[in-house]
Parts: structure tokens; sequence; C-alpha cells
């Protein structure tokens, strides 16, 4: 009887022991499987992460070919309206675009073209510079010419009725035949001014 009761207190002095232990090892379990439910930083596919280094380099290329663009190029804007830096000589092309939506030329560098036959009328040409340029048969009805270039242009047979020219520079413009502001056709000869037709000589 005094063993079997040794033994029950011998038990339970070891149950008392053993509680505290279990009772930590139970703890630190449930933290490592706290920590374990965790989910871990997922990388971003390495497709996404190539397509955003496109993206990001497509973008560098479109910036440097804007900062490349060269001043003073000729380029359309909204409407089609031709836009070049001051001093720039336009090409009959680009002359005959801008016509096509605007009669406003004024200002632009027109010199030595071959503008023969181009319907010009009604346009403002003021300053423009025309210095050079073959107008032979163009029509410049009720144009505006003041202070416009017009040295050593050719002006043949060109009209010129009712256009506004103060201050116009005609040196060495060849006029022959061409229609002047006031309806008279300018006489052979007519070099920087329209010569009126002599008129002919009577027989005595």
């Amino acid at each position: 009887m005094n063993s079997l009761i040794r033994l029950s207190v011998a038990a339970g002095l070891l149950l008392a022991l053993s509680t505290p232990e279990v009772q930590f090892s139970s703890a630190r379990a449930a933290e490592d499987g706290a920590q374990a439910g965790k989910p871990a930083p997922v990388a971003p596919p390495a497709e996404e992460a190539s397509k955003e280094a496109t993206a990001a380099k497509e973008k560098k290329v479109v910036v440097k070919r804007k900062k490349r663009r060269k001043k003073g190029t000729v380029k359309k804007s909204e409407g089609s309206t031709i836009e070049s830096s001051p001093g720039e000589k336009l090409s009959l092309k680009q002359v005959l675009e801008i016509l096509k939506t605007t009669r406003d030329l004024s200002g632009k560098n027109l010199g030595g073209l071959q503008l023969v036959g181009v319907n010009l009328s009604r346009c403002n040409l003021k300053g423009v510079d025309l210095s050079h340029a073959n107008m032979e048969r163009a029509d410049l009805e009720e144009s505006s010419l003041e202070r416009a270039d017009l040295t050593g242009a050719n002006l043949r047979m060109s009209n010129l009725r009712l256009s506004g020219m103060t201050g116009a520079n005609l040196e060495n413009a060849i006029l022959d035949g061409a229609v002047w502001r006031d309806g008279r056709v300018c006489a052979s000869g007519s070099v920087g001014q329209c010569r009126e037709f002599a008129p002919p000589s009577r027989g005595k």
C-alpha cells in the first residue's frame, strides 16, 4: 500500500514538472506555424518585367527622337498649314499645299521659284521674297504685294490688276505684256516699271 502511494506521488511530481515544458513547446509550435503561414513575397513574373523594360526603352527612344528634331524644318500642323522658319525657302509643292487651305503667304521666301501660270490672286504677299522668281502668266489680281521683293522677277504677261504694290521692289523685274494695276498692258521693254505702248506715228 505504501508503495502505491509513493508511486502516485512520484507520478504527480513528474506531471507537474513536464506541464510548463509542454505549454512552452505548444506555444513555440503555434508561433512557428503562424510564421510559416505568412505568404512569401512573390517576385514579378519574368514576362511582365520584360514588358516593362521594353516599354521604358521605347519611351526613351521617342524622347530622343523628339529632341533630335532640327529647328527650321518644314512641318504640317492642323489644317494642313505649312509652317517654316523665317528665311527658309519653300518649294513649289509646299506653296501649292498652302494655297489649298489659305491665301496667306506673307513673309515667305519664294525666291527663284518656277511659278509659271500659278493662281496667286487675292493672296496676302506682304513682305514676300519673290526675287528672280519666274511668274510668267501668273495671276496676281487683287493680291497684296506691299513691301514684296520682286527684284529680277519674270512677270511677263502676268496679271497685276488691282494689286497693292506699296513699297514693292521691282528693280530689274520684267513686265513685258503684263496687265498693270490700272488695267494697262505694259509695252515690250518694260523693266522695273510698266511702260505704256507708244502711240503709232502718223504719216505726213
